[in-house]
């Protein structure tokens, strides 16, 4: 019988127990978890390395995030040039973003208004050889039209933008690569590049300095181009 009673005892403290941790918890509705789990979405993809969408992460970050920080946050391109044909290090440490993936790289945002010399298709590489202003007829700078786009200056030149924020090196390769596709479908499509040569236009861009580049030989992957001046034809 004590032995009942006992045993009546310890039940009825486990029972006891298991209520207390019950309260203690706090319940959420399933909808209120998913809605706290895309607010960190960006986030997951870190954790996990999978879903990386690099056409949602451009839609989500392109008109809100990434047009508003080049059109705030650029340096004229003369300031810079000058500043990097005077100091090469000292230009960097002003107006470079470092970058570190296999070899150290700069990443410049830049803005600027050129007379356009001449369009150059001879390569999938096509440029815009840009004389900025005020113009004296000789070309300062090339400016990336495709449709080959080379190198990730606009990607590795934005402040929000992390290798932790995508996951790992495809992805954030993935994303370099659809960058470049929306600046090919917005900016540069609706240039009527074969009449182009004359233009005034003015710019938002980045560009990249690897440590063996050329000042001579900058390129400009741009974000932004509007034609400021048309010619007579």
């Amino acid at each position: 019988m004590l032995r009942i009673f006992k045993k009546i005892r310890i039940c009825i403290f486990i029972l006891i127990v298991s209520f207390l941790i019950i309260d203690a918890c706090t319940i959420k509705k399933i909808n209120e978890v998913d809605k706290n789990k895309s607010k960190d979405k960006y986030s997951t993809w870190t954790k996990s390395g999978k879903k990386f969408d690099p056409v949602e992460y451009v839609n989500s970050i392109w008109s809100t995030k990434l047009i508003p920080e080049f059109r705030t946050k650029s340096t004229d391109i003369k300031l810079v040039l000058s500043a990097l044909k005077k100091d090469r290090k000292n230009g960097i440490k002003l107006y470079g973003r470092i970058r570190k993936f296999g070899g150290t790289s700069a990443a410049f945002r830049v803005k600027g208004k050129a007379k356009v010399l001449k369009y150059d298709n001879s390569s999938m590489n096509g440029l815009l050889l840009l004389d900025l202003l005020p113009p004296d007829g000789k070309k300062d700078l090339d400016l990336q039209v495709g449709p080959v786009i080379r190198q990730t200056a606009i990607r590795d030149s934005a402040d929000f933008i992390t290798f932790t924020d995508v996951g790992n090196q495809l992805q954030f390769a993935s994303l370099a690569d659809e960058l470049n596709n929306r600046i090919k479908k917005e900016v540069i499509k609706p240039l009527d590049l074969e009449h182009i040569a004359g233009e005034t236009i003015s710019f938002l861009g980045a560009f990249k300095l690897e440590e063996s580049d050329s000042i001579d030989d900058i390129a400009i992957t741009p974000i932004e181009i509007k034609v400021v001046k048309t010619i007579a034809k």
